[in-house]
């Protein structure tokens, strides 16, 4: 169940619109803290975007204006390096994905229900972020609140049938999380970003949380040589998806502040050794 951990401080500000491929979003920049002290207890964390100190607070940016069936998604690579410096977790031949973080400025989901619903998959993904085979879990219908958003996977989530390089030694482990808007309206939910543009307009200190370099246009100037966050389209009609560009970057190329990662995190644990679906049934069946 998605609950909320943290206060938001926010700005209320004009929205400014962003069109990509003929969908106009409404974008507002927003403030808000992280909730690090109340991180449940799991082995690995991954994140892609930017939590610049200003002081004690961070500038995002919050999408909203989506169309039924629109679907946002993230594609992680297990031992990438992580924002907010968490430790790199690459050396298990399994995984199980436990918790999913995201961030919802509106959180008009719980208020309207059945107008702003979302759904959640997990699937395995390629190079490009596109999804590989079926889903592998859904959330079902969901619905957002206003803050950061815990959904917790309540099954074992084996991820081992996502490494590209497979084997003994298998390598390269990629999934991607999608968010799919299936509500009767789906304006909302207003997704958060990080944002490049206005934590300079203020004069934050540009590093991360984590004391990494906040590295700016991405991704010709980043941490990695892709983006990772997109907007994939009414039911995957984008593969591989668009990118987010910064609204403060009126440039068509994304040449000044480059393009955005959305505010979601994933939680997973390594273990020791990969579990066949069916003798898991067993084991857990001794437990119930």
């Amino acid at each position: 169940m998605a609950k909320i951990v943290i206060l938001f401080t926010l700005l209320l500000l004009v929205g400014l619109a962003l069109e990509i491929q003929g969908l106009e979003f409404m974008t507002t920049p927003r403030i808000a803290r992280e909730d690090d002290v109340c991180l449940p207890l799991t082995s690995c964390y991954l994140q892609y975007y930017y939590y610049i100190p200003c002081p004690d607070y961070s500038w995002f940016w919050s999408f909203s204006g989506w169309l039924p069936n629109d679907v946002i998604g993230v594609a992680f690579r297990i031992g990438d390096l992580s924002m907010q410096n968490w430790a790199i977790c690459d050396s298990a031949p399994d995984y199980i994905l436990e918790t999913i973080r995201v961030l919802d400025f509106s959180g008009f989901g719980t208020i309207y229900p059945g107008l702003y619903t979302v759904r959640f998959d997990v699937y395995c993904s390629d190079q490009n972020g596109c999804p590989v085979g079926p889903s592998l879990w859904n959330s079902g219908p969901l619905e957002t609140v206003y803050s950061w958003n815990y959904i917790e996977i309540n099954e074992e989530l084996h991820l081992c049938d996502c490494f590209l390089q497979k084997g003994i030694q298998a390598s390269d482990l990629r999934i991607l999380v999608t968010a799919t808007h299936i509500g009767t309206d789906c304006t909302y939910p207003a997704w958060g970003l990080d944002n490049i543009s206005e934590s300079i307009a203020e004069g934050c200190e540009m590093h991360d949380a984590g004391c990494l370099p906040a590295l700016y246009p991405r991704p010709a100037n980043s941490h990695y040589s892709s983006m990772h966050s997109g907007y994939y389209g009414q039911d995957f009609q984008f593969l591989p998806p668009h990118y987010f560009q910064d609204p403060g970057d009126t440039t068509e190329t994304g040449e000044r502040f480059g393009y955005l990662e959305l505010a979601w995190r994933i939680g997973f644990r390594p273990v020791s050794e990969s579990i066949e679906p069916t003798s898991w049934g067993s084991i857990k069946s001794l437990y119930r």
